[in-house]
């Protein structure tokens, strides 16, 4: 082995799936896919062990609001993809700004959630166990659209304060593919929720 190796000298920085922290996110994205999958299988399951679903005097979410919801969700991705493609080509300023779009759509979202189900359906979690699974699926999707919004306001921060260069992005990159799929993940569960029970109910 060479004496004259010097770590200090290797790059601080690697790019997508050369980086642990690429395959981290990969791994999270995983795990928490096959969450979103077991959600989905639970809440046929318990469908397919009652003669009416939802049950008798419950009726399923209205679909207006969850329609206009997802759609903003989906919306709020063209800002993170256009930022990372800015970025990728060299040009870091909408990093500072653009993300910021992402984040608004997003809370645009959650606000609609809090305003269909704060008092806007006719069940509770605890009511049945289609309530206890919708309310589920809706919280455990909610607290990822929550953390994804506080991981992109780190992401932001550190724009301002020119932490990145395009060499050194993998954090903008993870926090792309994180955003995708939170975003991605609604569409599965908007379907299951909102029009599952009212194909197959």
């Amino acid at each position: 082995m060479s004496k004259n190796l010097d770590a200090s000298k290797l790059p601080d920085y690697s790019y997508e799936f050369k980086s642990p922290l690429w395959w981290g996110i990969i791994g999270l994205v995983t795990v928490e896919g096959t969450v979103v999958a077991t959600l989905i299988a639970s809440f046929f399951y318990l469908q397919g062990n009652h003669a009416a679903w939802p049950p008798a005097g419950t009726n399923p979410p209205e679909l207006l609001l969850p329609t206009l919801s997802t759609l903003v969700l989906l919306a709020s991705m063209v800002p993170v993809y256009l930022t990372d493609k800015a970025f990728k080509s060299g040009n870091p300023e909408p990093l500072g700004r653009l993300p910021l779009f992402s984040i608004l759509l997003a809370l645009i979202f959650l606000a609609i959630k809090a305003y269909e189900y704060g008092g806007h359906i006719d069940f509770r979690w605890d009511t049945h166990a289609y309530g206890s699974v919708v309310w589920l699926m809706i919280g455990f999707h909610s607290a990822h659209v929550i953390a994804v919004i506080l991981k992109t306001l780190v992401i932001v921060y550190l724009a301002r304060k020119h932490y990145f260069t395009p060499e050194k992005r993998i954090a903008v990159t993870v926090n792309g593919l994180y955003w995708y799929f939170v975003a991605a993940a609604w569409i599965p569960l908007y379907l299951t929720i909102y029009w599952g029970s009212r194909i197959w109910g």
